[in-house]
């Protein structure tokens, strides 16, 4: 059987999403993203689509602007639109520098997605091999196993991998019938890199004695896909679509369904699932805990709190300084850098019915505020906000508007009274 070809693969590819008529081309100058470009200019001309060339500098290499260059011209010569993205790689502590130039890659790529874009990616069926074996020596499960998917929405548009089946030498020989240069990056011969050691060493080996090996690795990760696929449908039905997960729900399930959902849970609300041994530890915590009485769990840039027998997710923003205090000039917009957010002095006037003046601050909370809201009684603030069903880690992160040093508004929720003795701040 012939190898896929990759101008068939693309124009497949595309077919299956005809509201795509923007297409960036990820272009590295490597062998790999100069096919793609190439054959993608040809179909874009016949269809008539936008093309775009984006190349992301990382400047990781001494060669980087050499390789931004060589894509420029490549461009230029080619008639095709060319965007170079200056984005420099520095990795965390422990994170390697290939993660991190790829977190920072996708991130800059993800500037150009939206409805009726495709961003295309290079990868190819050896890299998807490679994929697999990498995610088996780090003991992922189906979801890692899965390897690369060939597409998947992306910020109203698409991530297509369209070369996901062709062979890296249908590749090659690509580049040889139409006298395409390449450039060479070097960092590829660092067998200290696993990818590599993996490419140079052991895939080499394998295919020695499996001569399809290639192929078959790439069949595997599909099945995989596959087993995913049925594992999230599962998921679903079990209530991986809730925004709030209810802890009932979860007691009711076997052991491997509970991590299941809670798994697909978590990546349907953005954040990444924690490890295996991790996730299952937290949940019998989440179990036998008293109620809302449990440390959120630490998902990335995101955490999960146990509140009113239900689990929430919610990004795990640093926590504001509680001594925080801002004089409001009158008339002006307020930045709050601390809380991510501006307040508009309009919308201060319309929640307090247009009674703003000066000398107005924004405040924390700190513990002890009291507040009587219109037509109620005085009450601690703490206690309003629950009956309001703010969540516990929403709570420290409201403004409070103060006039003259009494406290007017909670942001968002209710104006407070005035007391004729005026409020204090009082720690709890």
């Amino acid at each position: 059987m012939s190898a896929p070809a990759a101008p068939a693969l693309l124009a497949a590819a595309l077919d299956r999403r005809p509201e795509a008529r923007r297409w960036v081309v990820a272009f590295s100058g490597g062998p790999d993203s100069t096919a793609l470009l190439h054959a993608a200019r040809a179909l874009a001309r016949a269809r008539g689509a936008e093309l775009l060339a984006a190349h992301v500098n990382h400047g990781l290499q001494p060669a980087a602007a050499a390789f931004e260059a060589r894509c420029r011209a490549v461009c230029a010569e080619w008639g095709v639109a060319f965007e170079a993205l200056r984005r420099p790689a520095h990795p965390a502590p422990g994170e390697s520098p290939e993660a991190a130039a790829r977190t920072v890659r996708y991130r800059a790529l993800g500037e150009f997605a939206g409805p009726g874009v495709a961003v295309l990616l290079a990868h190819h069926r050896r890299d998807q091999a490679e994929t697999l074996l990498l995610q088996l020596l780090r003991g992922a499960g189906p979801a890692g196993l899965a390897a690369m998917p060939a597409e998947r929405p992306w910020r109203g548009g698409w991530l297509l991998r369209p070369l996901l089946d062709c062979p890296a030498a249908e590749i090659a020989a690509y580049l040889r019938r139409h006298g395409l240069a390449a450039c060479a990056d070097p960092d590829n011969d660092d067998l200290r890199r696993d990818r590599n050691f993996l490419r140079r060493t052991l895939l080499p080996e394998l295919e020695r004695r499996w001569p399809a090996a290639e192929r078959t690795l790439a069949r595997a990760a599909r099945h995989q896909a596959h087993a995913r696929g049925l594992l999230e449908e599962r998921a679903r039905e079990d209530g991986a679509d809730a925004e709030a997960l209810p802890l009932a729900r979860l007691a009711g399930l076997s052991a491997a369904r509970r991590e299941n959902l809670a798994r697909f849970w978590l990546l349907g609300r953005g954040a990444p699932a924690p490890g295996e041994r991790r996730l299952r530890a937290w949940l019998r915590a989440v179990a036998e805990a008293a109620p809302d009485r449990l440390a959120p769990l630490r998902c990335g840039d995101f955490a999960v709190y146990r509140w009113r027998g239900r689990l929430h997710v919610a990004p795990a923003a640093a926590a504001p300084p509680p001594d925080l205090c801002r004089r409001w000039p009158q008339g002006s917009a307020l930045a709050l850098p601390e809380l991510g957010m501006t307040l508009a002095w309009e919308e201060l006037q319309a929640q307090l019915g247009g009674r703003a003046g000066a000398g107005v601050e924004v405040r924390l909370r700190r513990g002890g505020e009291r507040c009587r809201p219109p037509g109620r009684r005085c009450r601690p603030l703490k206690k309003w906000l629950q009956d309001a069903g703010v969540p516990p880690w929403r709570r420290s992160r409201i403004p409070l508007i103060y006039e003259n040093a009494e406290l007017r508004l909670v942001w968002g929720h209710f104006p407070c009274v005035p007391q004729p003795s005026g409020t204090r701040l009082r720690r709890s």
